[in-house]
Order: C-alpha cells, then structure tokens, then sequence
C-alpha cells in the first residue's frame, strides 16, 4: 500500500462527496484536498519525468489566461474562474503522471477508486428507491442528484471511469470483486437512465473481452464462461436496478434531444463567429443567446457537447489540443484496461458535458497522466512497468 496513492485518491474522492452541492466551495474543498497532495508530492519527489502528453495538457490549462492577456474573453471574470479550474486539471493531470507511475502507488489508488465508486453506486441506487431528493438520506437536494452527483450523466461518467477498473481487477485473477464490482457499477449506470453511460458502460465490457481474446490473454473457451458468468451478473443487476427508464430514453426521443440538436446548431454559429480566439473560456452560458435559435423557456447552462462548447469558448485550436490528447491516449488506455474509461468519457462529451464537472474533470485528468505515464515508462530503458497481464 502506498501511503501518497491513498492520499492522492481521497483528495479526488473529497471533490466527489461534494459534488452534489451548487455552492461554490464544494470545488474548493477538491483544490484545497489536491493542492495538499500536490505539497506532499513535492517534498517527497526525487525526480520529475513529464509524458509528451504533458504538452497539450499545459496548453489547456493556461488557455484561457492567454486569452485573457490578449482581450479575448467576452466575460473575463467568467474566464478567469473558469481557467483556474483548467489549471488545476492540468496540475492533477502532472500529479497523475508521477505519483501513480510507480506500481505499488498506481494500484492502491486504483483499488480505494474502485471501492469508492462501488460504495457510491449501491448508495446511489438505495438512494433513488428510498429517499429520492435526498443526499444521502440527510441532505435536500435537487431530483436531478443521483448518488453525490448534481447532474445524472455526471454521474454516469464516473461510472464509465470506474468501470474498467473493475475488469482490470479479474486480470489480477480477482474474478469474484472485478464481476460484483462491475455489476453494481452497471446496474448504477442503469438508475441513472443514462443512455450514453449505459451504452459506453457496456462497450467497456465488450472491448475488455474482446481485447483479452485477440491479445490471447484469455483463451476462447474461458472467454465464453467468462460472458456466461457476467450475462447472469448483469441481468440480475438489470433486475434490481429496473430497466424501463433507460429503454424509455432509448425508444423515445424527448424534448432534450431536439434541444441539444438546437443547441448544437446555435453553437457552430458562435464558431463561426471566432473560430480561432474563441468568445473565453466559460463563457458559453452567457453568449449563448445572442444565437439561440428557439426559446428554452429555461436556462440553456451548457451546450450538452463538450467539443462544439471547447470550439466555442476556445477556438477552434482548444479543440483540438482535446482532440490531440485523445488520440494520444486511446491506445495506451484500451492496452491498460483500468484506463479505458479515459477514451469513453470524451465520447460521451459529444452529447453531454461530463467533464464540466470538477469532480469529474479532475479524476479524469488524473486517470489520463497516470495512463500517459505508464505509456512513456514503458518505452524508456529501466522504468519499472509490467505488461498488461502481469496487471
């Protein structure tokens, strides 16, 4: 166990029993629990090796301050918060990178998450059926709260990055916690009637088994008792946690299809308009209406797809540092397996707006330097990293 991964976990865990709140020191107490660790590290340290992956990651975390420097920002006290927040992503993202290169700090972090997320999913689904409205039972809440998350496709995106930490647990030849682990964690996905977390939750599980075949890690007749074990697993998930109001969502287009689809449309027009200096970080909520299309009757907080919002906010090159970094990190994060979840929630940002979430954005830049790190240790001669069975 190791004393610095724990400490790195419960900081990101802080952030998430917080989540819930709209208050704005719910995000202080995550940066205030991360900077904390990010002291530790820095005492401790006996050398700083950055992943090229690093590049991009810095460059979004100080965007917004050189738009900021150059006048570009529509709302520059709008930009200026919501540029710390990218800075500190970028600061757990470096964090990610040195304290869980190392094996026996990767894994007792990946461990307490795993437990944490677990936890979090069976409370979530007792939560819904016995106080919904309530946070833990105690808290008032708004109902669109599920477990300790404001908003459900938030949620959601935590559980597509616990997900395949729970699969990397039966290549550990923990069979019985990675499947217990998976099906609380799926049938949560469920509650939360998340078509997108429902579809990536399960893609993570298909790509698991079918990585684990081509890679002959897993021979095919094990393969197929190991789909046999987690069909039964997941149907009696499916049971408990009720499946009429995700399939609803799937057969049923609503009102917030045709408005994301409006929203979207809206959004290129704010592109166009400053495709390359974009209108400032954070800004979206406010210069949004100058271009909507059609009345909400609500207040539109997001552009429900983080890419057009990034383009929007950031140009058109802030975009694409994102699209940069994905693609650097697809691979390494389908090979670690624990990782995959990276890739999935920069899918599910192409319908919704999971990492506006502080919670959410800075477990995934923490997963996304960890899954860099071991990528760029393992080409480098005397880096201490094992292949993905030895996981």
């Amino acid at each position: 166990m190791s004393p610095l991964g724990i400490a790195f976990g419960i900081a990101l865990t802080a952030g998430v029993v917080v989540a819930w709140t709209p208050r704005s020191w719910r995000v202080s107490l995550a940066i205030a629990s991360i900077s904390i660790v990010a002291a530790l590290w820095a005492v401790t340290a006996k050398s700083i090796r950055l992943p090229w992956q690093t590049i991009p990651v810095a460059l979004i975390g100080v965007w917004g301050f050189i738009q900021l420097a150059f006048g570009a920002s529509a709302i520059p006290h709008t930009t200026l918060r919501s540029s710390s927040l990218l800075a500190v992503s970028a600061i757990v993202f470096i964090l990610g990178s040195q304290i869980l290169q190392n094996r026996r700090a990767r894994h007792s972090f990946l461990n307490l998450m795993l437990w944490v997320s677990t936890v979090l999913a069976g409370l979530a689904m007792l939560q819904t059926y016995t106080s919904p409205g309530l946070v833990l039972w105690l808290f008032p809440a708004e109902d669109s709260v599920l477990g300790t998350f404001y908003y459900r496709n938030q949620f959601a995106a935590f559980m597509e990055i616990a997900a395949p930490i729970a699969l990397w647990q039966i290549l550990r030849e923990r069979v019985a916690v990675g499947g217990i682990c998976y099906a609380v964690i799926f049938a949560a996905t469920l509650t939360s009637a998340s078509r997108s977390g429902v579809t990536l939750v399960s893609a993570e599980l298909i790509i698991f088994l079918a990585f684990m075949v081509f890679q002959q890690q897993l021979p095919l007749k094990s393969a197929v008792s190991l789909v046999t074990v987690f069909a039964l697993l997941l149907a009696g998930a499916s049971i408990i946690a009720g499946t009429e109001r995700t399939v609803n969502h799937f057969e049923t287009p609503d009102f917030y299809d045709v408005a994301r689809r409006q929203m979207a449309n809206s959004t290129l027009k704010l592109i166009a308009e400053r495709p390359w200096t974009g209108w400032g970080v954070g800004t979206w909520r406010a210069v949004y209406p100058r271009f909507a299309t059609f009345d909400l009757a609500a207040i539109a907080n997001e552009a429900h797809n983080d890419w057009l919002q990034w383009a929007a906010e950031g140009g058109i090159p802030f975009a694409l540092l994102f699209a940069v970094l994905a693609i650097w990190l697809v691979k390494p994060s389908v090979e670690s397996v624990w990782g995959m979840g990276v890739p999935m929630v920069l899918v599910h940002s192409y319908v919704d707006y999971p990492l506006r979430e502080p919670a959410v954005a800075f477990l995934w830049f923490a997963m996304a330097g960890a899954v860099a790190q071991t990528t760029w240790a393992s080409s480098t001669p005397g880096q201490d990293v094992m292949p993905v069975s030895s996981e």
